[in-house]
């Protein structure tokens, strides 16, 4: 069973990742999905709105590359990061530009549940999606 100390590393190694991603696009994806369960679930608003979860690594690789190419640039900032011994919650804003160049800002709440491996078994996001227009629909 993962420790409070290993949830909290975890969702510092995600945020890193995160801006990785953000920063180089494709080039950081392999980093973050080693950070993910073979078997993890991913939901979000949009996901949810229109249905659909993200389960896999493959899928949820897909969802990462779509996200990322949903903005012509994109930087998160962490504002807190709390911890047990089986989760984290992640309180951020996001700014940046969509592909047109329009600017988008937004906020919310990840929370990363952890399997019994240590890595992310559940990554579930909390946002407005009508603050979000993301081209690719991710």
């Amino acid at each position: 069973m993962p420790t409070s100390q290993q949830s909290q590393d975890l969702a510092q190694r995600f945020i890193q990742a995160l801006h990785q991603l953000e920063d180089q696009g494709d080039a950081a994806l392999d980093g973050l999905l080693g950070l993910f369960a073979d078997d993890a679930c991913l939901r979000n608003p949009i996901l949810q709105r229109e249905h659909q979860e993200r389960r896999g690594r493959n899928d949820i690789a897909n969802f990462w590359r779509q996200y990322r190419g949903s903005f012509g640039d994109i930087h998160s900032e962490f504002s807190e990061v709390t911890a047990n011994d089986h989760a984290a919650g992640l309180f951020w804003r996001s700014r940046g530009t969509d592909s047109s160049g329009k600017p988008v800002e937004y906020d919310g709440v990840t929370l990363l549940r952890l399997g019994e491996d240590g890595r992310i078994a559940d990554f579930q996001g909390y946002f407005d999606s009508r603050d979000v227009v993301v081209g690719a629909r991710s």
